[in-house]
This record gives structure tokens, C-alpha cells and sequence, in this order.
């Protein structure tokens, strides 16, 4: 994936108005690299559930080691992150996740005939609830070991791949090839400028072009 752009004073653009810059899944996918990035830890229960169902129509993309590695480790980091917290380290809210992590495991081992170590983490998740001194011990001398910066390079890694290999199955298409797809050009185009033709995201959007524009030519 490509480092980050810098654009200058430019503020962001809303999402509203990214949308009729950038395909959804592309979209999609900067979002959750930008999440793993920055190691937005609390949403990646959604990256989870977005690569699992990716990879349940798709398989192809990764490897069967590779797609259990991934969407286990976000949930397993997911989860760790809230039992660190007093505010979240609750059995009500960490159940559901465990029995996401259950049925993922399960099926991790029906695909690959692998054994089964969710019951390990899963007991180590309720030591962690039960014991406070036991929980402050782990997140200080076990945890920076195990799942610290060479974990989440980890995940980082697999995510990149995961995200590389859906751009190449879903390539942008040419106007050519996105014309050949319509079934009635004209209802096409009437619903199409229906869309954009009264829409003030495409005049924001154009004026932050613009903008962007004279800031290249003013830099030159």
C-alpha cells in the first residue's frame, strides 16, 4: 500500500464527498488501511468481519494460515484491548467476542484440520476478568512480549497483503468498460445526473481540485 499524501493546507474532504471521488470498496479498503495504520484497536471487530466475508465468497486471496492468522489476531487484539481497560474489561461485553472467536476457530479447524487452541486464550481471557492482579501482571510483562509491535507489524502485514490482492481481483475499470456493463444508456444517464447534477458535494469536491490545483502551480 502507498504511504500517505500530503495535501497541504487543503482540509480533508467530508466523506459525502469522497464518495463520488473514490469507488465504495476502494473507499473501504483506504479506511481499513489507515485503521490498521494507526492501530485503531477498538474497530478492528469490523475489519475482522470485513475480511471474513471477503475471504468466504473470495478464499483465493489468502491462504488458508494466512486468513486464519488475520481476522483471529484482530479478534484476539480486539479483545485483549478491552479486558486492559477497567471501563470494558467486563464478561457481558467481552462474551460475544469470545463466541465469535469460538465459531471462527471452529471453523478455522474443520477447513485445515489444525488443533484448536481457542480454549487456551479464551481461559486466559477469563483469568484476566476474574483476577485484577492477574490482569496487570499480563498487560505489563506478558502482553508487550506477545502481542507488542512485532504482533501488530503482523497483522499489518497480512492486511496489506489482503487489501493488495482485492485490488488486483477488482481492478479500476476504463469508461469503456463500465459503459459495456449498462443495459439502457439513457436511463443510465438520467439516473446518473440526477445524482450529481444538484449536488453540493460535486461543487465541493471540484473547488478542493481547483484548489489543489493552484497550490501545485503556486509551488512550481
Amino acid at each position: 500500500m502507498e504511504a500517505h499524501i500530503s495535501r497541504g493546507n487543503c482540509p480533508p474532504l467530508p466523506l459525502s464527498c469522497l464518495r463520488l471521488l473514490v469507488p465504495p470498496l476502494r473507499l473501504v479498503s483506504a479506511a481499513i488501511w489507515q485503521t490498521i495504520q494507526q492501530r485503531v484497536v477498538a474497530d478492528y471487530g469490523m475489519l475482522e468481519e470485513f475480511v471474513s466475508m471477503v475471504t468466504d465468497i473470495v478464499p483465493e486471496l489468502l491462504t488458508s494460515r494466512q486468513r486464519a492468522q488475520l481476522i483471529l489476531g484482530l479478534r484476539a487484539r480486539l479483545i485483549l484491548e478491552l479486558c486492559r481497560f477497567e471501563a470494558t474489561a467486563d464478561f457481558d461485553i467481552i462474551q460475544p467476542h469470545l463466541d465469535r472467536m469460538h465459531t471462527l476457530s471452529t471453523a478455522w479447524v474443520t477447513e485445515a484440520g489444525a488443533t484448536n487452541t481457542n480454549s487456551n486464550f479464551a481461559d486466559l481471557v477469563q483469568n484476566l476478568l476474574k483476577d485484577p492482579e492477574e490482569r496487570e501482571h499480563f498487560f505489563q510483562n506478558v502482553f508487550p512480549e506477545e502481542f507488542g509491535p512485532t504482533y501488530d507489524e503482523a497483522l499489518h502485514t497480512l492486511m496489506c497483503l489482503f487489501l493488495s490482492r482485492l485490488e488486483k481481483f477488482l481492478p479500476l475499470q476504463t469508461l469503456q468498460q463500465v459503459a459495456s456493463m449498462f443495459s439502457d444508456v439513457s436511463s443510465f444517464l438520467e439516473e446518473c445526473m440526477e445524482s450529481v447534477s444538484h449536488c453540493q458535494e460535486l461543487k465541493t469536491l471540484l473547488q478542493y481540485q481547483k484548489d489543489l490545483s493552484q497550490l501545485d502551480h503556486n509551488g512550481k
